[in-house]
């Protein structure tokens, strides 16, 4: 009797030991594995799903946007495209920009392609990783002309944005209070970057999923709503504060920047019928409002010169700790106080910064062509000093290139130099390979120029010049470069599309002294 009890008691002891070791042998393997193998596990659950969002500036609508998800037999296509209607002459023209990228199981980026058209406008900037350190990309400014190809090396993994919140989410690290630092190419200048993410808060949004038409009025109402719980993703992954609401499956339910639009998720029929016909009924007159909407050559304006200026920014974001404290704006030549902004001349180089990513030089990692080195050669003696030799550049594209306001105008340097005219973003593009090819350090910028209480989008170019960024505008054979303009970008353009995403909710006027 005794044996049997010693033999049961011992074997309940061992059924419970191995009970106890199976555990902590799963928690090891739950807990320990790489997250790729975490993710890719999870992502069996993600579906095929389309989003549509409303792109609003301030209370008003002024395009839409719409984010899917496909799958594929080894991973999954992320498709993002945002339509703006542009206002031109009596009526708009809408420019699109697509971004398509391929992930793989584990949503790693694999590849992606990023076209802008409308108006006659195209532009595609493309890029394929190759194994773990090659990254090979290609850009094009037109259908009819070939793409110019260079290739960097990697270190490790990098994301983009639209893709962080399904990592999070099927990575089992989308919680309060978690914060993730990431690799994050940036696609408006083709570097690499490393930018914070933090979960904030979380909350429950109502989501209309479904509409009908109204037979009487021919708009298009809710018919169902979704209760979505979300979380707050705050990061600045785009060179200014924004918010990203995302549910639990990383898809996006609201996002906002600083002083630029709102994306809200609605039905299709809501954001996109509905949306049309207002605008067919009421005209261009709001969008023209917008700042960034229109374009200083656009609308035909000159830069006036000077020796400085400050400006007020407001804004009135849903998210109250967005409201403009505009400290993210400083560096180079700009200094900021509360809600005003003053553009002065060169200042030291800022390295105090916490954007100091979007701040620094975005150095341009597409090769200088051998005809535009060529050129530059020509143009200027590299023994003058760094001041005289961007000088120099600046007049000599002013001279050589003829100004041409055009969608279709060239914009990389080659090109430019062939066509010997170019818009503004043709202009910026050749000066700054001139000057990289003469040994300076230089860099695209953009934002607006401010006239009228109005801010019309420009882009222009920065020189580091007696460890100081002086900014130049080779458009209009500038230096320094007119104090009327407020740089809200390193990179990017003077487009709608690039701009007004991030500063289409804000308002310029010149503040008191």
């Amino acid at each position: 009797m005794k044996i049997g009890s010693i033999n049961r008691r011992t074997l309940a002891q061992l059924v419970l030991l191995a009970w106890a070791g199976s555990l902590a042998w799963l928690a090891r393997r739950e807990f320990g594995k790489d997250e790729s193998e975490t993710i890719a596990e999870a992502t069996v659950r993600l579906n095929p799903e389309a989003h549509f969002y409303a792109v609003k500036a301030g209370g008003a609508q002024i395009g839409y946007a719409s984010l899917t998800i496909d799958t594929m037999p080894t991973g999954f296509r992320l498709s993002e495209v945002m339509a703006l209607d542009v206002p031109e002459a009596d009526s708009t023209r809408r420019v699109t920009r697509r971004t398509d990228l391929v992930l793989t199981r584990s949503l790693r980026l694999r590849s992606f392609m990023r076209t802008v058209t409308g108006g006659g406008l195209f532009e595609e900037f493309a890029g394929t990783i190759e194994g773990d350190t090659l990254l090979r990309m290609s850009e094009r400014d037109s259908r009819d002309h070939p793409a110019e190809e260079w290739t960097v090396r990697i270190l490790g993994d990098v994301v983009l944005p639209e893709v962080l919140p399904y990592r999070l989410a099927f990575g089992k690290r989308l919680e309060v209070g978690r914060t993730v630092t990431a690799s994050v190419l940036d696609l408006t200048t083709g570097t690499i970057g490393r930018v914070e993410f933090s979960a904030t808060a979380e909350s429950t949004f109502v989501v209309a999923d479904s509409a009908i038409e109204q037979r009487t009025t021919r708009r298009w109402m809710p018919v169902s709503y979704d209760t979505v719980k979300a979380w707050r993703i705050e990061h600045a992954a785009i060179g200014t504060p924004v918010v990203n609401w995302v549910d639990e499956n990383g898809g996006l339910v609201f996002t906002e920047a600083a002083l630029g639009v709102r994306l809200e998720r609605s039905a299709f029929e809501l954001v996109s019928f509905n949306y049309r016909v207002a605008l067919d009924r009421q005209g261009a007159a709001g969008h023209r409002a917008v700042p960034g909407m229109t374009s200083v050559l656009d609308a035909g304006l000159t830069p006036d010169t000077g020796r400085a200026a400050s400006f007020r920014i407001e804004s009135e974001p849903v998210e109250r700790f967005l409201l403009p404290r505009v400290a993210w704006l400083a560096g180079g030549r700009q200094a900021t106080a509360g809600q005003v902004v003053r553009i002065g001349e060169a200042t030291r180089e800022r390295t105090d910064s916490g954007k100091t990513g979007f701040l620094d030089p975005a150095e341009a990692l597409r090769p200088v062509a051998a005809v535009v080195a060529a050129a530059a050669r020509a143009a200027v003696d590299s023994a003058a000093p760094p001041a005289d030799v961007a000088r120099e550049l600046v007049e000599w594209v002013q001279r050589s290139i003829r100004r041409d306001s055009s969608k279709a105008a060239a914009i990389l340097p080659a090109r430019v130099l062939a066509d010997g005219r170019a818009g503004a973003e043709g202009m910026v593009a050749l000066f700054v390979d001139l000057a990289r090819s003469r040994g300076l350090r230089a860099r695209t910028v953009s934002g607006v120029l401010v006239a009228g209480n109005k801010g019309y989008g420009h882009v222009w170019a920065e020189v580091m010049v007696d460890g100081g960024w002086l900014a130049v505008d080779p458009t209009f054979g500038q230096v320094p470069a007119s104090p009327a303009l407020v740089r809200t970008m390193i990179g990017g353009s003077s487009r709608a599309i690039d701009l007004v995403p991030i500063l289409g909710a804000a308002s310029f006027a010149p503040a008191e002294r």
